[in-house]
């Protein structure tokens, strides 16, 4: 941990870092309600990008600087793939199987260790957090494995598909950082329900969108 010293500089980033999710979270509720697919979107959609990336690499000095919240870290890690690996596959027509993308799923994949590194450690000391651990791990698993067949795959995607699981990918990042917000307002008493209630309020939705997109293959 570095001492308070360092204070001039963490302040700054801890102003730069709520300011881009502050900005992040509204764009990302905007984006669900404006056409899809046009100029504005497009633009909005590289803003939010932009903005968690700004929230991920802050995240990684502040978590030196100040008092770590590894569960914050991860989350920033977390949000930052979403939303980057959306972005690819809202760009790359071919289904964003480039190297980056793998890079992404390696990533993707070692975020969900740390995820259940992190849920053996609180289980050992009966920290009802673990619950919080293994329900993020096991997404970040799953997405971490669908990567890895996408890669595998050697024709193009379909359009719907392709857009599916771009829609998919933001919606995810948007629970992400409504998580990151619930958690600092903490209105729940119990802890681990202040970091999956966003999961389970968002989940259904994910389901809803994703139907409806997938069902415009068939219309």
């Amino acid at each position: 941990m570095i001492n308070g010293d360092y204070l001039a500089i963490e302040k700054p980033l801890l102003y730069l870092h709520i300011l881009a999710g502050f900005i992040s979270l509204a764009i990302a509720y905007i984006l669900l309600f404006i056409k899809k697919g046009n100029k504005r979107h497009k633009k909005l959609g590289m803003i939010y990008v932009y903005g968690m990336t700004t929230i991920f690499l802050t995240a990684i000095p502040l978590s030196l600087l100040g008092e770590f919240n590894p569960f914050l870290f991860v989350i920033a890690i977390f949000s930052f793939y979403l939303a980057f690996s959306g972005y690819r596959q809202g760009r790359d027509r071919n289904g964003a199987r480039e190297q980056i993308d793998k890079v992404l799923g390696v990533f993707i994949t070692a975020t969900s260790i740390l995820f259940y590194s992190m849920a053996v450690s609180l289980y050992l000391i009966e920290d009802s957090m673990w619950i919080t651990s293994v329900v993020f791990g096991s997404i970040a698993l799953g997405m971490g494995i669908n990567d890895f067949r996408r890669m595998k795959i050697d024709e193009r995607p379909d359009f719907y598909d392709r857009t599916n699981l771009h829609l998919n990918l933001m919606l995810a990042g948007t629970i992400a950082t409504t998580t990151a917000f619930i958690v600092t307002l903490n209105p729940f008493s119990i802890d681990w329900l202040n970091w999956v209630a966003p999961t389970i309020v968002g989940t259904p939705i994910i389901i809803y969108f994703s139907r409806r997109e997938l069902a415009k293959k068939v219309t």
